[in-house]
């Protein structure tokens, strides 16, 4: 069995739960394997893998009213990296030349990649974000300014890899080798439960920061109850309850409710097309990713995408609900074997 070194972006918990899913099945199949991995994901992992997580720097994004400020993130790092970036190449070089590895992935973690190819051991990327990079898309008109910055992001991130492995909810062409798609990865408690369809709707905001529209547009609208996610406030406020996330009382409310209102995230999207919900969806301002996935989710009949919301954009999406889940019915289960098998064949 092989021993494999885990590199996950730290920034969200997008990143961390497919670490998690794939680390393991990993651990199922009788590897060993190892976690590199830095703030709300590396907490994350701790708390499910003790004693195999080691802490390094990882990068942030910077947002102001929703919207990711490019030069407030380039600043951000940079000051950061005087302080703590010296210490934590010391812990990746450390893990590498002692734990040995036959093989690193990185899950859009650059350093480790980096460090990967400096010390001539093989490394494979397992993300959803080369999907803009290496697959044929069909892009929505504008966004120039989004595209080119996400596009030099991406490619400037790490290059290099054995293999770049796109976990995707899409069939695209291929643009760049050696590239391979597969299915969605899931939480691993996803892919245990039964979906239903309740008589409310989940509202989840991500990234929007202080953004009081999307809190407006939920109050005024009264035909369906409302539970929402990822804000400021708590309790009931009209026909909105509001709730602290908590891993798996979202999960439950995300796999029983009628449709769901929210950023277009990668991780939440294979969600509901997992519990087949359809979806409402603000891509968050200057994220072309989150761009490129409402886009799609539109496109193949499974939501909406929209740039603002109000009740009545609301009652229109409530009114196509049964149309878009039929339209998702057909859609396979995700299942974390092909990924297995994918990673597996990199192995040297």
């Amino acid at each position: 069995m092989a021993r494999i070194l885990y590199a996950a972006c730290g920034e969200g918990y997008g990143h961390a739960t497919r670490a998690h899913s794939v680390g393991s099945g990993l651990l199922a199949r009788g590897h060993e394997v190892q976690f590199l991995s830095s703030h709300k994901g590396g907490a994350y992992l701790r708390e499910v893998f003790p004693g195999r997580v080691h802490e390094i720097f990882g990068l942030r994004v910077a947002f102001r009213n929703g919207q990711i400020r490019a030069l407030r993130t380039i600043a951000h790092n940079v000051a950061q990296s005087f302080v703590v970036l010296g210490p934590s190449n010391a812990v990746i070089k450390y893990v590498l030349r002692h734990y040995k590895p036959d093989l690193v992935i990185s899950d859009f973690e650059p350093f480790t990649a980096f460090w990967s190819q400096w010390k001539g051991v093989p490394f494979i990327s397992l993300d959803n974000v080369h999907l803009l990079t290496h697959c044929v898309l069909d892009r929505p008109p504008g966004f120039v300014n989004d595209l080119l910055s996400t596009y030099a992001a991406i490619r400037l991130h790490y290059a290099g890899a054995k293999r770049y492995l796109v976990s995707t909810f899409l069939k695209v062409a291929i643009r760049y080798h050696p590239t391979t798609l597969v299915p969605p990865i899931l939480r691993p408690t996803v892919y245990t439960m039964e979906p239903s369809n309740g008589d409310f709707l989940l509202a989840y905001k991500g990234g929007f920061g202080q953004h009081e529209d999307l809190r407006t547009a939920l109050e005024s609208y009264d035909r369906l109850p409302v539970r929402a996610y990822g804000f400021e406030r708590h309790g009931q406020h009209g026909h909105v309850t509001y709730r602290r996330i908590h891993p798996q009382t979202f999960l439950e409310d995300l796999a029983s409710c009628a449709g769901v209102i929210g950023t277009a995230g990668h991780s939440l999207i294979c969600e509901c097309l997992h519990f087949d919900k359809p979806m409402l969806l603000l891509p968050l301002r200057g994220q072309y990713e989150q761009i490129i996935n409402a886009h799609y989710v539109d496109k193949l009949g499974y939501g909406r995408s929209v740039s603002r919301l109000d009740s009545a954009i609301i009652n229109d999406f409530v009114d196509r609900l049964e149309i878009h889940r039929s339209t998702m019915a057909g859609i396979p289960k995700a299942t974390i074997d092909p990924i297995l098998d994918a990673v597996e064949r990199e192995i040297p």
